[in-house]
């Protein structure tokens, strides 16, 4: 009767150490997993209503960490569906990219609004399209840390109001 107890016990200590080797490796796990930057990304939602009014400059922050590979920027976007199937050639915007080390960069682009449906780059939800435009690709990041991107209107006199949210992101692409 004695030899079951300790059996007993046996198995009882082995579930425990089982279970402590189960919780150490789900904390190994979970502590790797957080050595990605999690702010490569930067959105602002705009009012729904009224979208992009005013002169107002859109303020968006952004880590770019990793310098051993290259990245791709995509500025993100959400437009009212209506005037993605509208005539005009799509939004100007100027960029201005301050770097950790304040150094400057601008540039000026135009959205597109007639992109080709692409699962990978367009869902539309509630009369909202949202689009991915690849700004610039194989991008060698000499200067890490929380980049700035002020973005503001290009065109003072154009109608911006179905633009209802706009940010900027960062994909790294590992050597």
């Amino acid at each position: 009767m004695e030899a079951t107890g300790k059996k007993g016990k046996k198995t009882i200590m082995e579930a425990m150490r089982l279970k402590t080797i189960i919780a150490w490796v789900a904390l190994l796990i979970v502590a790797a997993g957080c050595k990605q930057p999690v702010n490569d990304y930067s959105y602002i939602n705009l009012n729904r209503l009224k979208g992009w009014e005013g002169e107002t400059a859109l303020r968006l922050h952004f880590d770019m960490v990793d310098t051993t590979g290259t990245c791709e920027l995509y500025i993100a976007g959400e437009i009212v569906v209506q005037r993605t199937t509208s005539e005009g050639n799509g939004y100007p915007i100027n960029l201005t990219f301050i770097a950790p080390d304040s150094t400057r960069w601008e540039d000026s682009i135009t959205l597109p609004l007639h992109v080709k449906r692409d699962s990978d780059i367009t869902t539309t939800s509630l009369g909202i399209k949202s689009i991915e435009w690849p700004y610039r690709k194989n991008i060698h990041n000499p200067i890490p840390g929380e980049w700035t991107v002020i973005i503001t209107k290009g065109d003072s006199e154009a109608d911006y109001s179905d633009i209802v949210g706009l940010g900027i992101y960062c994909k790294q692409r590992k050597p």
